[in-house]
C-alpha cells in the first residue's frame, strides 16, 4: 500500500486511480562504445494538465524503482522500468527524469569517459484512467560529439512510446 504523497499524486490503491509504468531504454547511438553505463537516478515526475485551479499546479515526483541503471542492457526492446504504481487517474501533459549522475567506461581502453545529461522535460499529453494502465518508454540516446571540440559524450531523450492498456498510442519519433 502507498502513502500519500506529493499532494494527492499517489496514494492508496481505490477505484479513481490507475496504473502508471515508466521504462527507459536506449536508442543504440553510441552506447556501442560503453562496456558499462551507469546513470544514477535522481526523480521522476510528471506535470498534471492545468484545469481551473491552475495556480495549484505543479511538478509531482514519484517514487523511484531503481536507484542506478546500465544503460548498455537495455536497447532495442529491452526496457528498465523506473517507475510502477497506483496513482490518482487524472490527464498529464509533461515528464521528466533527472539523474544524480553518470558512470562510463568505454571499451577500447576501458577508462572512464565523461557523459553530460542534457535531459529535459519533455511535453508528453497523456492520461491515467481508473482502473486502466499507461505504459511511457522513454527512448534515451548517447551521442558521440567529440567532432563538435569541446562537446565529448552527451546522453538526450530521442523519444518515447506511449501505451495506454497495452496498447501503442503514441511514438515520438514515429516507427
Amino acid at each position: 500500500m502507498f502513502v500519500l504523497l506529493c499532494g494527492g499524486a499517489i496514494g492508496a490503491a481505490g477505484a479513481d486511480q490507475g496504473r502508471l509504468e515508466v521504462r527507459v531504454k536506449d536508442h543504440r547511438e553510441a552506447i556501442g562504445d560503453f562496456s558499462r553505463l551507469t546513470l544514477k537516478l535522481g526523480k521522476i515526475a510528471i506535470s498534471p494538465k492545468p484545469g481551473l485551479a491552475f495556480w495549484k499546479v505543479g511538478w509531482r515526483e514519484l517514487p523511484l524503482t531503481l536507484q542506478a541503471i546500465d544503460l548498455t542492457n537495455y536497447t532495442g526492446k529491452v526496457s528498465a522500468t523506473v517507475f510502477k504504481g497506483m496513482i490518482n487517474a487524472g490527464a498529464f501533459d509533461a515528464i521528466e527524469l533527472k539523474l544524480d549522475g553518470i558512470e562510463g567506461i568505454l571499451k577500447k581502453n576501458q577508462r572512464r569517459a565523461q557523459v553530460k545529461s542534457t535531459l529535459t522535460p519533455i511535453k508528453l499529453s497523456f492520461s491515467v484512467e481508473p482502473k486502466g494502465a499507461t505504459v511511457i518508454v522513454l527512448d534515451l540516446v548517447v551521442l558521440d560529439m567529440s567532432d563538435h571540440p569541446p562537446r565529448g559524450y552527451e546522453l538526450a531523450i530521442k523519444g518515447y512510446e506511449l501505451y495506454m492498456n497495452g496498447k501503442l498510442v503514441d511514438r515520438i519519433p514515429p516507427g
